[in-house]
């Protein structure tokens, strides 16, 4: 079967096309050339383009079965572009999928997403959801904790941090995380089900601590201090050379919420989970890899 993945530059794209690519026709999106050589070469055609339009997807999603939808993110701007980039980009996606006949759509989502929430993020995602669940199409939409390895911002963010001897937030905030691979597994076991999909589905690590227990876990001891949002985001943006957002970081302290009610995918697909110590292991290897 033939998957688009949109948005696959980032560390969930990487690992998601490189997990479909093992079995399926893969064609990607990307919004930057340089972007685009490493997905090539894991077997995806790439699309350089937004994507965030109908019109940009349709003529590449002739023939497709699935389209895997990633277009997004907290750390934007403003509270309108975490709209668009999350809800707008949902609404483009389902009208290009519908026009073009693709089968099956999947959403990758956050705990606590809420048409209703406060947050910007959560809001933005909850009318996400919405748009795919009543969108007429196959559909999974997968609530996803934390995800890890090389590259993604919430990872990044976090060992700087505790780099620095500090963590966001009260340190208490509950965290479920696993590594992208495990996402990767749980997505290309949903594209491969030959039953009709519909549901909306959560998908978090085996290991649950809190933000002070990880940044130990990291090997950098208890942290010294605590940082509010507001505090870290200056802090954050210094030492990582890009703007973090005090959104972004609000939503970073609130940590992961537990499981709602709906299927546990990888319980339902009876995939093995990678524990928190072997995921950590293996990114520090990559990592090394890479320099």
């Amino acid at each position: 079967m033939t998957v688009l993945v949109t948005g696959a530059s980032g560390l969930l794209g990487r690992a998601i096309v490189e997990g479909l690519a093992e079995r399926d026709e893969v064609r990607a999106t990307v919004r930057r050339p340089e972007a685009a050589e490493d997905l090539r070469a894991l077997g995806a055609k790439v699309a350089v383009r937004d994507a965030t339009e109908a019109d940009d997807l349709i003529e590449i999603l002739s023939r497709v079965h699935t389209l895997v939808h990633l277009i997004g993110g907290v750390n934007q701007p403003d509270a309108d572009e975490v709209m668009r980039a999350n809800h707008g980009s949902t609404l483009a996606a389902v009208a290009a999928a519908k026009e073009a006949g693709v089968d099956r759509i999947v959403l990758l989502s956050a705990p606590g997403a809420d048409p209703e929430a406060s947050h910007p993020f959560l809001r933005a995602k909850g009318l996400a959801e919405e748009a795919v669940v009543h969108s007429g199409l196959e559909h999974a939409v997968l609530r996803c904790a934390h995800a890890y390895g090389v590259g993604g911002l919430w990872f990044t963010a976090t060992v700087v941090a505790a780099e620095a001897g500090f963590v966001v937030g009260d340190g208490d905030q509950r965290l479920a995380p696993l590594i992208a691979d495990d996402v990767a597994a749980a997505v290309a076991a949903i594209d491969d089900r030959g039953d009709p999909v519909t549901g909306l589905w959560h998908l978090e690590g085996p290991d649950v601590l809190t933000a002070d227990g990880f940044a130990q876990l990291l090997g950098e001891g208890a942290p010294s201090h605590h940082l509010a949002p507001e505090d870290a985001a200056p802090r954050l943006s210094e030492l990582l050379g890009v703007p973090i957002t005090r959104s972004t970081l609000e939503l970073f302290a609130r940590g992961t919420s537990p499981p709602e009610p709906g299927a546990d995918v990888m319980e339902v697909f009876s995939l093995v989970r990678t524990s928190l110590e072997d995921g950590l292991r293996l990114t520090a290897d990559r990592a090394a890899r890479t320099r």
